[in-house]
């Protein structure tokens, strides 16, 4: 998820109130936040349900996370969107017999595959000018389709889009939405009603904005390290729980 220097972007998708070095680092505490939680979060499933309420609670804050940093590096850089679209495809791919593999259905995407429905919306809505109408609905309604069979859902796909417009209108007063649309991911992945744990999500606000005020320098990332931890990270602790 790292990117090089910002570049001129379209004043529709752009906010003065961002700082030039939103796209230079300042989110790698949001990120490495959001791994461990996603981590721990998925112990708890996988290796030992005792501890399933307290991983699952932590880790309702790492879905909000990557989902709000994907959109504040659209908002500052908006051609970035095929550069996502191709990472995360890939590895989605990868990723999807492994998710299967820890007790998923075949047929729930994993959360690359959300997180790349919300990039393809992403980048539909910002050449919508490009494409007609008609075309333009056509592909969108088949991403909402699609997203119903994700992690997270239609909620969760949204929220990508939804956070690269409100940063880039609103800089950081539209980061701090990242909790409550976390929230609401949340709560349409554990149907039929809200519960006590999905709460933790309202977190993904201050830690994206602490992330963004303090800047916090921590070691980056390299560009393909998440994408590669996700199903890594999934195998280990799948055999971790069969010989362990």
């Amino acid at each position: 998820m790292n990117v090089g220097p910002m570049a001129s972007t379209t004043p529709e998708l752009t906010s003065s109130r961002l700082p030039a070095d939103f796209a230079q680092g300042d989110l790698e505490f949001a990120k490495w936040v959001a791994i461990v939680t996603m981590a721990i979060d998925h112990y708890g499933k996988i290796v030992d349900d005792s501890v399933f309420i307290q991983t699952h609670a932590i880790g309702r804050v790492s879905f909000p996370l990557f989902a709000a940093i994907i959109g504040i590096r659209l908002a500052v850089r908006p051609t970035l969107d095929l550069h996502y679209f191709r990472s995360l495809v890939p590895w989605a791919i990868v990723s999807q017999p492994i998710f299967v593999l820890v007790g998923r259905p075949w047929y729930d995407g994993n959360i690359l595959i959300t997180l790349a429905l919300g990039v393809a919306a992403t980048c539909l809505l910002r050449r919508r000018a490009e494409i007609s109408e008609v075309g333009l609905v056509v592909a969108l309604a088949a991403i909402l389709a699609v997203s119903v069979f994700v992690d997270y859902g239609p909620l969760g796909v949204a929220m990508v889009p939804a956070m690269t417009l409100l940063v880039a209108r609103h800089g950081y007063a539209g980061a701090a939405a990242a909790g409550p649309l976390g929230l609401a991911a949340n709560v349409y992945s554990s149907p039929p009603f809200l519960q006590l744990p999905d709460l933790a999500a309202l977190l993904a606000t201050p830690v994206l904005m602490f992330s963004l005020w303090a800047k916090v320098r921590l070691p980056r990332l390299p560009a393909q390290a998440f994408y590669a931890f996700y199903p890594a990270h999934l195998l280990a602790l799948h055999l971790y729980d069969l010989y362990g």
